[in-house]
């Protein structure tokens, strides 16, 4: 006689804290350094060709440096109808775009509209999945409800 497997209906909670991604700052840094390379080699003259190379460069450190002063953040994803939080913060809605091997997770609270970018090195692909089904889940928990009373 076969066994049954007791099942979950509810999914676990997901925790994950997102800090900034390494090759993220990589593509900044060589997308900044190939711009001011294209700024050189073409074909304007010298005296415009600089300026262009040193503001491709200038905006990517200042793109850089405010990549690198982001801090880690904390994401609970709640097995209920229990908002999510972002650093103990309630999140009113979510949403998760699949991007190939990014996720980009959008999110709307009371202080305005924010966005956490995933990128494959910040989190495995097991994790992204278990993101996925957390924030699938959890919008199916939170709509209100389909039955008349």
């Amino acid at each position: 006689m076969r066994r049954r497997h007791n099942s979950w209906n509810t999914s676990a909670p997901f925790r994950c804290e997102w800090k900034p991604s390494c090759w993220l700052i990589g593509a900044i840094t060589l997308l900044g350094a190939l711009g001011a390379i294209a700024g050189l080699n073409c074909d304007l003259e010298r005296h415009q060709a600089l300026p262009l190379a040193m503001a491709s460069m200038v905006w990517a450190s200042l793109l850089l440096r405010k990549e690198l002063r982001r801090p880690s953040q904390n994401l609970l994803i709640p097995q209920a109808s229990s908002p999510t939080r972002l650093d103990g913060v309630p999140l009113e809605t979510l949403e998760l775009l699949e991007r190939g091997p990014l996720l980009v997770l959008r999110w709307r609270a009371a202080k305005g509209r924010g966005t956490l970018l995933f990128w494959p090195d910040t989190l495995p692909r097991a994790r992204r999945r278990e993101l996925r089904l957390a924030v699938r889940a959890h919008a199916v928990s939170c709509k209100a409800e389909t039955v008349a009373p």
